[in-house]
Order: C-alpha cells, then sequence, then structure tokens
C-alpha cells in the first residue's frame, strides 16, 4: 500500500518526490550506500538558490537523508540503503570543521603567548615527569598577578623563595614502579601560597590543580613543615647597632633607645568540645573562641619576633613572658607597647624601659600626659600597618578550623616572613 499512497510530504515538497519509476545512478563499489537520483539533485540545486532552506548540506544525500530526515515515512526505504556510519560522518564532519579551526587558532595564539612569556617553564626533575598538569600554573600568571595569588611581590621572588626551600632539602626519587607525583614541585608550592594568600578550602583546591582532596591536604601540611624550617632567616632578631643604623629620623629624635614594637593579635577559631578548652579558648575582648599572638616589628617596620599561638584567654604580660622577648633584650634598649602590657616588673630588673601611653589620674590626663600618648599612637602605627599586612593573608582573616590547631603556629610564622619579602612599611 505505501507505493499507492504519496506521500505526505511529497505534496507539501515536490522536489523530495519519490518515485519506483525514477532512473537512479549507483557505482558498483557503493552498492551499500546512498542512492542518488536526478530528481533530488535538482532538488538541492533549488535549496542552494535559497540559503534560508539551508538546514545543512551533504555532498551525497542518501535515501535517509532525503526521507526519514524530512519525516517522509510513508516513502519505501530500502533498508540496505541506510548507513548510519555514513549518516554520522556527513552530518559531523562540516560540522566540526569550523569548530575545528577556531581550536587550532586558539592553540597558535596561545603558543606565541608562551614564547613571548619573559620567564620560562621551571625544568622538570625526573620524578614530575609524570606529574599532572593543573588548571592554573604558576607559569599562567604575570609577575603583577603573582601578589594577588601568593602574597610574594613578584614573580622572581617566587622562585628564589622556591630555590632556597629546594636547596635545603634532599629530594627523594621514586622507586620504579610507585605511584606518579602529582605535581610539579613549583605548582605545590603556587597552591600552597594560594591557600595562605586566598583561604581557599582544600576541596577547591584540589578542583583547580586537578587532584583529590586528601592529596592536597597532605602536600599542604608537607609544605607548611617545609616553609617553617628553613624560612627562620627572615624574621631574624636584629642587633642593636643594625637598629639603629635603620631607625627612621622619628624615632632618633624621640625613642632612640627603641628596640622593638611589639602588640598582640588575635584569629577567630572554631569552639571546641571539651569544656575546658572552651574556657581557655574564649577571649572577653573579642567575645569569641580565638587564638592569641605575640608580634614584635622592629621601629622601621620589619617583622623581628612572632611567638607561638596561645588560648585566647590568656593576658598580654603572659604572652610577653611565656614567648622570652625581654631576654632577647640588652640592657639600656626600650620596648614599645600598647597600656595593655603590664610588664614593667620585668623589664626594670634588667634595665630595660617601657615605653607605653600613660594612664588616667583622677579621671584626667595632664596635658604633658596627652602629648606623650599622641607621640606614641603615631609611632605605633607602623605596627598596626605591619598587622594590617598578616591579616591580608586571608586564612588568617576568617575561622581556622580547630583541626589545624598543631600547625596553626607555623602558618602564623610563615605568614609573617612572607611580609618581610615585600618592600619597607617605612619609605625614607
Amino acid at each position: 500500500m505505501y507505493l499507492i499512497l504519496p506521500s505526505f510530504f511529497s505534496l507539501i515538497h515536490p522536489f523530495k518526490e519519490f518515485e519506483e519509476n525514477n532512473d537512479c545512478t549507483s557505482t558498483e563499489d557503493e552498492t551499500d550506500r546512498d542512492i542518488i537520483c536526478d530528481g533530488n539533485e535538482e532538488a538541492n540545486n533549488g535549496i542552494a538558490d535559497d540559503p534560508s532552506k539551508h538546514f545543512f548540506t551533504v555532498d551525497s544525500p542518501s535515501t535517509i537523508n532525503t526521507s526519514v530526515r524530512l519525516n517522509d515515512y510513508c516513502g519505501y526505504i530500502d533498508p540496505s540503503h541506510i548507513s548510519s556510519k555514513l549518516n554520522q560522518e556527513t552530518q559531523c564532519g562540516k560540522t566540526c570543521t569550523g569548530t575545528l579551526n577556531d581550536f587550532s587558532s586558539q592553540t597558535d595564539t596561545l603558543t606565541t603567548e608562551k614564547e613571548n612569556q619573559p620567564y620560562t617553564v621551571y625544568p622538570i626533575t625526573d620524578a614530575e615527569v609524570n606529574a599532572t598538569l593543573p588548571f592554573l600554573t604558576i607559569d599562567d600568571i604575570s609577575s603583577e598577578e603573582v601578589t594577588f595569588y601568593t602574597g610574594l611581590p613578584n614573580k622572581p621572588t617566587f622562585y628564589l623563595l622556591y630555590e632556597h626551600i629546594m636547596s635545603n632539602i634532599k629530594i627523594v626519587e621514586p622507586e620504579t614502579g610507585g605511584r606518579p607525583q602529582k605535581l610539579r614541585g613549583v605548582d605545590e608550592l603556587f597552591m600552597v601560597l594560594m591557600r595562605l594568600r586566598l583561604g581557599l578550602l582544600t576541596q577547591d583546591l584540589a578542583r583547580r590543580f586537578n587532584i583529590s582532596v586528601s592529596t592536597c591536604s597532605k602536600i599542604f601540611n608537607k609544605w607548611i613543615d617545609l616553609m617553617y624550617e628553613h624560612l627562620h632567616f627572615l624574621v631574624a632578631w636584629p642587633d642593636r647597632e643594625t637598629v639603629k643604623c635603620n631607625m627612621p629620623d622619628s624615632f632618633k629624635r624621640r625613642y632612640p633607645n627603641c628596640r622593638v614594637i611589639i602588640d598582640c593579635t588575635e584569629i577567630f577559631t572554631e569552639t571546641p568540645q571539651s569544656l575546658s578548652n572552651k574556657g581557655r579558648m574564649y577571649s572577653d575582648y573579642k567575645s569569641h573562641m580565638t587564638w592569641k599572638v605575640l608580634i614584635g616589628i622592629s621601629p622601621n617596620g620589619v617583622i623581628t619576633h612572632v611567638s607561638d599561638l596561645w588560648s585566647g584567654s590568656i593576658s598580654d604580660k603572659q604572652i610577653t613572658k611565656s614567648s622570652g622577648l625581654i631576654n632577647k633584650c640588652d640592657p639600656g634598649d626600650a620596648i614599645m607597647g600598647d597600656k595593655g602590657f603590664l610588664i614593667s616588673d620585668m623589664c626594670t630588673p634588667k634595665g630595660i624601659y617601657l615605653i607605653v601611653p600613660p594612664t588616667k589620674k583622677n579621671g584626667k590626663l595632664t596635658k604633658h600626659e596627652v602629648e606623650k600618648t599622641r607621640r606614641i599612637a603615631n609611632l605605633r602605627i607602623h605596627v598596626e600597618r605591619a598587622m594590617e599586612r598578616i591579616k591580608n593573608f586571608r586564612i588568617i582573616q576568617g575561622v581556622m578550623p580547630i583541626s589545624m590547631s598543631g600547625k596553626v603556629s607555623k602558618i602564623v610564622f610563615i605568614v609573617c616572613a612572607l611580609c618581610n619579602l615585600l618592600p619597607p612599611l617605612i619609605q625614607q
């Protein structure tokens, strides 16, 4: 019956008429391929004149293209004429051509940009041959973007830091048949600095660097230990002559014997489960669970002393005594601090002067005391700027997990060491 009833679409589109008597040509070698009909060729020529009728064009339209694809279900189709593989190729071939050309042009552009970069890719060791290429590497960012991602001033500083750490450790080559290294050494350091600077979570970093979350945590802990061990030279206690030679004029006029300016800062953390730990970690000043650290800077703005982190309930006097800062000073030195540092009983027996704002007597300050408070506040602004640099590392800004309590002291010390690689706070 399908030979008697005309096709529904053949009544609407005469050029799609398919009759049994049409003369069709086919090659002997392509008997299993599509049949090309004279009537269909004329129809294709008609479509070429009107671009609006173009759905897509193929060089050799098969019976399946001229009937089934246009919903001509009433016409007879020989199953031997249907070639799914041919139709796949003809439909995808020309559609993908433009896309592949676009990809080729983008690849050429990226290759040109790589050749014009001033820094070459860091040499790959034998242990890094099978390393996985992450979505973002240190080679993909410019020298100006290094400060945003790592907190370092520029890219040469990053490579010098990496070379210093790697030159002091022994690289163990993996045995044959072992698990391959996931990342290059420079990318591991880059990932760790990104977490310190941007405060990213391990799950986010694992996605960015194409590694598992557990591998990301292991890399982070490994590099925290390495940097803490090999960056102590960046937070050094200078001698008295060095401090005086680099002392700004504002200190020389008022307090020429000032050796260090001290201040405390607190870092939020999660609430512990133990009731005793809750009492020790709670800070009345911040009304939150915190860790507390004592920071000391020289008069020229360089961080010279970083204590371990203590529970938030510790007083300024207790943390100063426990950090060993008093023992570093020599007789005749002066320590500048806030009025909360009631450490005169520890400084006076050792011949150390304490510079703190005067306290109110009878509810008010004298004119001389007001002037002294103003002078000290103007000079202590440098330690506040140093604290601001430290807080620019966002891992310290948020609430640090209680699970990082074993690494938090090392993390804060590393952040202070990286801050000393930035340009000086006081420009003279």
